[in-house]
């Protein structure tokens, strides 16, 4: 079991967590967050598949500009309450991860939606917000993403939890061999639905 801290936990209680993964905490109440997505930025909870699929061309863009002869893949494959979505751009490294984070935290300290859409200036601001309507519908979030600016780093691991927790590790070249990002969903208790094949 991985030992991670919560953005809504009074608790300060610690313990070390497994070789190689860190525990971090959202510097944002995220609850409130999803609820201002769900319930007033949002219509619909579909809208976090067009926020992937977004983020996925907005990531190949940004490699072709750099590598024109990159390879232009977005996949999709949906079974059984969980969702997984990889395109071929321009990647992540640990460092850009958590300045994605980082990009949340400041977006969120923003007046409510306004501050929101403001934040989509800025790639990875977008990517944040992206992942953060991913929560309308699932309770875990899985990144896995190799950069291709720097392609000799190692691809990264992002989990995160809609309790406000979430870990950051790097992984083996096995688990991410071509640049690029892969986004697993895991349903949340009632939304299952939104992650089957028929629905996506």
């Amino acid at each position: 079991m991985t030992s991670e801290t919560s953005a809504n936990s009074a608790s300060h209680e610690h313990t070390e967590p497994p070789a190689g993964r860190s525990p971090h905490t959202f510097q944002v109440d995220l609850r409130g967050l999803v609820d201002l997505l769900s319930h007033h930025l949002y219509s619909s909870p579909r809208v976090y598949l067009r926020e992937l699929l977004q983020n996925a061309v907005d990531a190949i863009t940004a490699r072709r500009a750099e590598q024109p002869e990159a390879p232009a893949q977005v996949r999709l494959h949906a079974d059984g309450g969980r969702l997984r979505v990889e395109d071929s751009g321009i990647g992540l490294t640990e460092t850009d991860v958590h300045n994605l984070l980082a990009t949340i935290g400041r977006s969120s300290k923003r007046a409510g939606a306004e501050g929101l859409a403001s934040a989509r200036a800025d790639f990875l601001g977008q990517f944040g917000i992206g992942l953060l309507a991913c929560f309308v519908v699932a309770a875990e979030i899985r990144v896995v993403s190799r950069s291709a600016r720097t392609p000799a780093s190692p691809p990264v691991e992002w989990c995160a939890r809609d309790d406000g927790s979430y870990t950051v590790r790097t992984l083996p070249d096995s688990a991410r061999p071509e640049p690029g990002t892969t986004v697993h969903l895991t349903a949340r208790p009632g939304s299952g639905d939104w992650l089957t094949e028929e629905r996506v």
